[in-house]
């Protein structure tokens, strides 16, 4: 009853499991960055202005300008992508 100890229905090189990288690694890393001073932000805007309309609008240009630069990086990847294909 001496049995391999792989399992044959999981796919493996012989280098071990691998996964082709995604050309969006670098946006993910950005994103995580994003929300973590996004977070921080969040807890230290109250100690920057008192007037609620102020940290609504230091929050809200931060998240606009987070989505602007997300959506300008992820256009040039896809236009690079695009180039490399055709």
């Amino acid at each position: 009853m001496s049995r391999d100890s792989k399992n044959d229905s999981i796919p493996e090189n012989r280098s071990g499991f691998t996964v082709a990288a995604s050309p969006f690694n670098p946006v993910k890393l950005e994103l995580g960055a994003i929300l973590i001073i996004g977070i921080v932000l969040l807890l230290i805007v109250d100690s920057v202005t008192d007037s609620r309309v102020s940290q609504l609008g230091i929050l809200l240009c931060y998240g606009l300008s987070a989505m602007g630069w997300l959506v300008i990086r992820v256009r040039k990847i896809l236009d690079a992508q695009d180039n490399l294909g055709g």
